[in-house]
């Protein structure tokens, strides 16, 4: 499981977001070799360079009609829209499966106000990726970008690396109760996202997430969700919320299928 997240954990009377949202994207390793080597296709395609990294707010701002500036910024309209459906074509069709966790900022420091929520959606994201696991009578690993925030980077990696050795050996710690992760081995492995590109893949089906939650939007008012993230989202017997979204604290906002 590859994990990225969107938004921060900055205080909101410090321009921080309003939320936070962590995306684990599971791939099965018999699928490794061929998801990436298509991914370096596309990317030798449009850039020359098969190892440029391709994450959600780079891909965006490639677009010649914006200001923004973009280390994949292209300079033909045509080309853009061709790189963006293709990019989107091949989200859409890799076996990949995602589970995602939405952090409401203040409503979570309402009632834990001294608690870092990344660690919570950390929490929430493995016990998930457990009961994946299980299921499939599998074992699995976690790799994640050890830094946290959009400006300057948070090194994070020893404080989750702590709450992952924890799942994986017990169900308690400082009186708070998890599942416990047997099925999920190694300690959590590091690697920066322009590093792996399984990580720029969480990035790019993790924003979608966090704008229709961070900008109120309904999952048919941006496609990059509806089209793109939704479908690969986990469910089980039909249902999404709670398996593979969680919204927290309090009940999902939104009505997703």
């Amino acid at each position: 499981m590859y994990i990225d997240e969107s938004g921060d954990t900055i205080p909101l009377s410090q321009k921080g977001k309003k939320h936070l949202v962590l995306t684990g994207c599971i791939v099965d390793e018999t699928d490794v070799r061929g998801i990436d080597e298509q991914l370096r296709a596309i990317k030798k395609k449009y850039y020359q360079k098969p190892d440029i990294e391709i994450k959600s707010n780079f891909l965006r701002y490639a677009n010649p009609d914006l200001p923004h500036s973009s280390p994949i910024k292209l300079m033909s309209r045509a080309k853009y829209d061709e790189l963006e459906a293709e990019v989107a074509e091949y989200l859409k069709q890799i076996p990949i499966e995602l589970i995602s966790i939405v952090i409401a900022k203040e409503d979570y420091w309402q009632q834990y106000p001294s608690q870092n929520p990344y660690k919570v959606a950390y929490m929430f994201l493995l016990e998930r990726f457990q009961k994946y696991l299980a299921e499939k009578d599998a074992l699995g690993i976690c790799i994640i970008d050890p830094r946290e925030g959009q400006v300057e980077k948070h090194y994070f990696g020893d404080e989750i690396n702590e709450l992952h050795e924890s799942m994986r050996h017990s169900g308690r710690e400082d009186g708070r109760l998890w599942s416990q992760c047997p099925n999920i081995i190694e300690k959590l492995l590091f690697s920066q996202s322009d590093k792996t590109a399984g990580i720029q893949l969480a990035d790019l089906y993790c924003y979608p997430v966090f704008h229709i939650y961070e900008y109120d939007k309904q999952p048919d008012e941006y496609w990059r969700f509806q089209d793109i993230t939704l479908p690969k989202l986990q469910r089980k017997n039909g249902r999404l919320d709670g398996i593979g979204l969680k919204y927290f604290p309090g009940p999902n906002k939104k009505a997703l299928s």
